[in-house]
């Protein structure tokens, strides 16, 4: 038996809600593009593995972790089986918040993502899949040096991208139609900033707009490690546009090359990692920490200087995390994926360790929590690795930036899930 069903909801919202991404104080003005949720479900035999994908920038770990509850009940199966994936979009709307329509709208997207997943399986067909990778120039490092010697948002076009575009097609085996594409890519999208009050799925939703219309089934962009890599076109719609064509265009030009096969290898499987975050500092550290998040970021640290404060007069200066490091495996290709932000590098590092460009490696998968740097970036600073847990440790309750090891202890854990 070889299946796969394949299911797709709009989850757009009331105008006037939050944003997540940039600070926008306006709320939602307009409607640029509906969102949506979109799941597939692949069965081989008695195995069976659920994969959705939502547009938004990626919700907390236990908001997560209650679609996947909810859908497993659904389903009789194991949550370990099923992986939620965010497209990460800068203009999507907040799931955390105290506010009534915040609030009622996270309630209305766990139902649709549950729905998404509990109609995807009913649709399940006979099916064949393929895949193909190719190179493409739609994201740059943005860790660029300062004139001191440490790193700051920009530019770095010698710094490293993973820049694979992979596709993994779906066919229904009568029909031959496609019945399903996800896209595996590596971009911020960012593209739209601040100065955008529009709802958009940003460049993942305008490319998939286009890939639908051509293909004529359900399509979802799966981000990669983009910790340290913006969106190469950015700041405008037509910058939306050149990012939503370079990345169709490559994707249009691989599908005519897929060969098609039966389910013969699937497989979901996950560890959990006790991360371990680096010690809360001294009073005087944390002043500083706050100091220069709010000179550079413009944030209220008030809330993250107050608990640090307390955590360190506790004596609670040592603090750890579970991470949870889910592994998909479907025929000849592959993803894994973890709740935070990670770099390139350790994409690529699990890429070459496998000697397999059909190894994709991500994040915002299954929550957030905050970004994960490698190891030789420690010393340079810089948002990424200071100053995200000051702006969202609040939110994500990662307090403090993971110990140096971390990265590599995740491709570590990764490649023991591939055995």
């Amino acid at each position: 038996m070889s299946r796969v069903g394949v299911y797709k909801v709009d989850i757009t919202p009331p105008l006037g809600i939050d944003f997540i991404g940039y600070h926008r104080p306006s709320g939602v003005r307009s409607i640029h593009e509906r969102i949506y949720t979109t799941a597939f479900v692949f069965e081989k035999g008695e195995q069976k593995t659920i994969i959705v994908s939502i547009d938004n920038i990626g919700m907390l770990i236990e908001d997560t972790n209650c679609i996947r509850d909810q859908i497993a009940e659904e389903l009789n199966m194991s949550k370990e089986q099923i992986m939620v994936v965010f497209t990460h979009t800068h203009s999507g709307p907040a799931t955390v918040s105290e506010k009534p329509l915040v609030s009622a709208y996270k309630t209305m997207l766990i139902h649709q993502s549950v729905k998404a997943a509990v109609h995807a399986h009913n649709q399940l067909r006979d099916s064949e899949v393929g895949w193909n990778v190719t190179m493409g120039e739609i994201g740059v490092n943005r860790r660029e040096r300062s004139p001191n010697g440490t790193m700051q948002m920009g530019m770095n076009l010698d710094g490293v991208v993973d820049k694979r575009i992979g596709v993994l097609a779906i066919k229904d085996k009568d029909t031959k139609k496609y019945s399903g594409v996800i896209v595996f890519c590596t971009a911020h999208p960012n593209v739209l900033m601040s100065e955008s009050e529009c709802l958009s799925a940003d460049y993942p939703g305008m490319t998939r707009e286009i890939l639908e219309r051509t293909l004529e089934c359900p399509v979802i962009i799966v981000q990669g490690a983009a910790g340290n890599v913006n969106a190469k076109y950015r700041g405008s719609m037509k910058a939306l546009r050149s990012m939503a064509h370079v990345l169709s265009g490559h994707v249009l030009t691989m599908i005519p090359m897929i060969q098609y096969s039966p389910l013969s290898k699937l497989q979901m499987s996950s560890n959990t990692l006790s991360m371990k975050l680096k010690d809360i500092p001294d009073p005087e550290g944390i002043d500083e920490m706050a100091r220069t998040a709010e000179a550079q970021w413009g944030v209220n640290t008030s809330k993250w200087h107050n608990a640090c404060l307390e955590l360190y007069k506790a004596n609670k200066t040592q603090l750890s995390v579970n991470l949870e490091i889910q592994l998909f495996q479907l025929n000849e290709g592959s993803f894994s994926g973890i709740p935070m932000e990670p770099f390139s590098e350790t994409a690529l590092a699990i890429k070459d360790a496998r000697e397999d460009e059909l190894t994709f490696f991500g994040g915002y998968t299954n929550g957030y929590l905050g970004y994960l740097p490698i190891k030789e970036e420690y010393p340079l600073g810089g948002y990424e690795v200071l100053l995200n847990p000051v702006v969202y440790g609040p939110i994500t309750s990662l307090w403090m930036p993971p110990v140096e090891r971390t990265a590599d202890q995740v491709v570590e854990i990764v490649l023991d899930l591939y055995k």
